[in-house]
């Protein structure tokens, strides 16, 4: 699991991506100051001395309604009610379009330490954007084992013990037209609360290792069409050695789920034999799982008919 506290500078780093600014003062701090929140807070009551709900660690935006309030204070006024904000440890305050610091703003957060940022879009916009990046830095992620398909649309986590076949169940699905996420291990994030999403791992992401061949480079063999870099986890399919003692699933009725970082998804136990193509079997369940999300579930439809 990823450390839920990261520092301004990588924060910045993030934002970046989509997000211009320009740091008007506190350069120099932006390594010391730490961002605890994925969302960001826009100042208001905060403005008039309550900052009882103002949490350290979480990044500041105060626009021109905010910053027309303070002018609207006398000098003594403003300058305690930015200290009591200032003091609450927060990392950065973000000026967007319309919303410059005046002096006794910027003399009180230099006194703090806290880095004043520009940002050149509407309130909304600029939030909408920081927070989307801030999700994206913040999300929970893990490393799993396994190679993860994009088989008719539908993302399929093919999962199983070491020297089941996965990755040569990957290799036919190839052939087949499908594309790959990645081999062996895999970077599962959560985004939201119900989504889950997989990327390969550098430096394999593009490669996959076939017992007996080697490390094969799949866009030299298949193309550059054949690789994803992130696909939405909509299925798990485990494949495992027939095991003539255990009784499998013949008609599907309930639909299983495994939990991955508190996110439940649907889950397919496939037997492997010989004679058995797995990859046909990984497509019809892809495909079966489209129907079932359109609520057509044959074994129902059968068991309806019958009763």
């Amino acid at each position: 699991m990823n450390n839920p506290e990261k520092t301004l500078k990588k924060v910045l780093l993030s934002i970046c991506e989509s997000v211009e600014f320009t740091i008007i003062s506190g350069k120099k701090n932006i390594n010391e100051r730490t961002v605890k929140f994925d969302r960001v807070n826009v100042l208001g009551l905060e403005l008039a001395g309550f900052v009882k709900t103002l949490r350290p660690g979480q990044l500041q935006v105060i626009d021109s309604n905010g910053i027309n309030y303070l002018k609207s204070l006398g000098a003594t006024e403003r300058e305690k009610n930015l200290k009591s904000i200032f003091s609450r440890k927060i990392p950065a305050v973000f000026f967007p379009a319309g919303a410059r610091p005046d002096k006794i703003f910027k003399k009180v957060a230099e006194s703090y330490g806290v880095p004043l940022i520009s940002a050149d879009y509407d309130r909304w916009s600029f939030v909408r954007m920081a927070e989307a990046e801030l999700e994206d830095l913040f999300a929970p992620v893990i490393d799993y084992r396994g190679t993860m398909m994009e088989v008719y649309g539908v993302g399929v986590l093919i999962s199983g013990k070491s020297n089941v076949g996965k990755s040569e169940c990957a290799i036919d699905l190839l052939q087949r037209g499908h594309r790959m996420i990645g081999d062996d291990i895999i970077e599962l994030k959560r985004r939201g609360s119900g989504t889950l999403l997989a990327g390969g791992k550098y430096p394999i992401s593009n490669r996959m290792e076939l017992r007996g061949i080697g490390i094969v480079d799949i866009v030299r063999l298949f193309g550059i069409s054949a690789i994803k870099e992130i696909q939405r986890i909509d299925l798990i399919v485990e494949l495992e050695r027939w095991n003539p003692e255990k009784t499998y699933d013949r008609l599907g009725l309930e639909e299983k789920h495994r939990e991955i970082l508190d996110v439940k998804v649907p889950y397919k136990e496939v037997p492997v034999a010989p004679g058995r193509n797995t990859a046909i079997l990984v497509e019809v369940s892809a495909m079966n799982h489209r129907l079932r999300k359109k609520g057509i579930v044959a074994a129902q439809e059968l068991e309806n008919e019958v009763l």
